[in-house]
């Protein structure tokens, strides 16, 4: 058997442990039996539209060709969002699918001015074997003597006009995440760790921050972003080619480079930002230490995660409670009812995740970018 953690599970962890305890995978591992009522998830329903705009094979194509094929995508991903609500779609659904859709076209009128990457691999899984803390040389292992992998999603690995590799994530906001949020994420910075034991040889030079503002209520259904869309002063156009015959993401030819120096500016800045009314980036160098601090928090993190000893309580607070799927049972644990019918009637085990071939990231490479990372073990099988 392997123990993995995820970074939903770790986040769960410590945000509240009786969560945590009844939906993380290698504990109670519940779902919902039934979809619940609720806002649009327009991050999900943008991330499947982007994966399309940022695929690797498709960044030297004419825009002509590309920009349908991600109007497509959503159009798809709003579709598989109406199924699944079904009879508990909420009323203003259609009006929200409208405004992601603006959003999503200013997007792309706004993002050439700006882009400085090129795609590597968009949407990719990874799964890393874990340190032992004590021991950086062997893998770590739980009680019970089975490895521990660390298992993530990478939204997108681009790479800088000057050979540095980078970590995007994209994200759907509805208020700018403050700067010092964005520099502590440590999600961001644990898969920068990740990656680079994913694939030995690679040295990740930081992490963007991709945001995407979404209005809130009825501003969703207004004229919206697309009107109010312009380019970054200066920024006529990135330092890697795009939707261009002669570039983009061909002319990086993966197998060459890999193991090559980036040749960065000598002093480069620690964060750069580019604003505009509606979106933002947010370049943020992660230092050597950093990185591999990440990884030691982690392995500390699995220990007390995966160790099979910690502590269960709720943390109670209008935020987190307010988000949460397993509010009537704990609830009714808190009361100091038993919840077990409430789980029984209305909670089902979560589906086993699986890396699906074909998905856009669901193999190890992307097309066009050289031989499959090879498997890194520290002690692990």
């Amino acid at each position: 058997m392997v123990a993995i953690l995820t970074p939903g599970d770790r986040a769960a962890f410590k945000t509240c442990r009786r969560a945590w305890d009844l939906g993380a995978q290698g504990r109670r591992n519940l779902e919902q039996a039934a979809a619940a009522a609720g806002p649009l998830d327009a991050d999900r329903l943008l991330r499947d539209a982007l994966a399309v705009y940022y695929f690797p094979g498709m960044w030297d194509w004419s825009r002509a060709i590309v920009l349908p094929l991600v109007t497509q995508a959503l159009t798809k991903a709003v579709a598989r969002e109406r199924d699944h609500l079904g009879s508990l779609l909420p009323a203003d659904f259609e009006e929200r699918a409208a405004g992601v859709a603006r959003l999503l076209a200013a997007y792309l009128e706004w993002a050439p001015s700006v882009e400085r990457v090129a795609p590597v691999l968009v949407e990719v899984d990874y799964e890393v074997d874990m340190p032992d803390p004590s021991d950086t040389d062997t893998g770590l292992l739980t009680a019970a003597g089975d490895p521990v992998r660390y298992r993530g999603r990478v939204d997108l690995l681009a790479v800088d006009e000057h050979d540095a590799y980078w970590v995007l994530r994209h994200r759907v906001v509805e208020d700018w995440t403050d700067f010092e949020a964005l520099l502590r994420d440590e999600e961001a910075v644990a898969a920068c760790w990740a990656w680079e034991h994913f694939y030995i040889g690679m040295n990740i030079a930081g992490t963007i921050h991709n945001e995407l503002r979404l209005p809130a209520g009825p501003a969703a259904g207004g004229a919206g972003p697309r009107a109010a869309v312009q380019p970054v002063p200066g920024h006529e156009r990135g330092g890697v080619p795009q939707h261009e015959g002669s570039g983009g993401g061909r002319s990086i030819p993966q197998h060459r480079r890999l193991y090559a120096r980036a040749s960065e500016p000598g002093a480069p800045e620690r964060m750069v930002r580019e604003d505009s009314p509606w979106f933002r980036r947010t370049w943020i160098r992660r230092s050597r230490a950093e990185i591999e601090q990440a990884g030691r928090h982690l392995a500390g993190e699995a220990l007390e995660i995966l160790g099979g000893s910690a502590a269960v309580f709720p943390s109670p607070s209008e935020p987190t409670c307010g988000a949460c799927a397993f509010r009537a049972p704990c609830l009714a644990m808190y009361e100091g009812h038993d919840a077990e019918a409430i789980l029984a009637a209305n909670y089902r085990p979560r589906a086993p995740a699986e890396l699906v071939e074909g998905r856009l990231g669901g193999v190890s490479w992307s097309t066009g970018r050289g031989a499959a990372p090879p498997r890194f073990s520290r002690g692990g099988t």
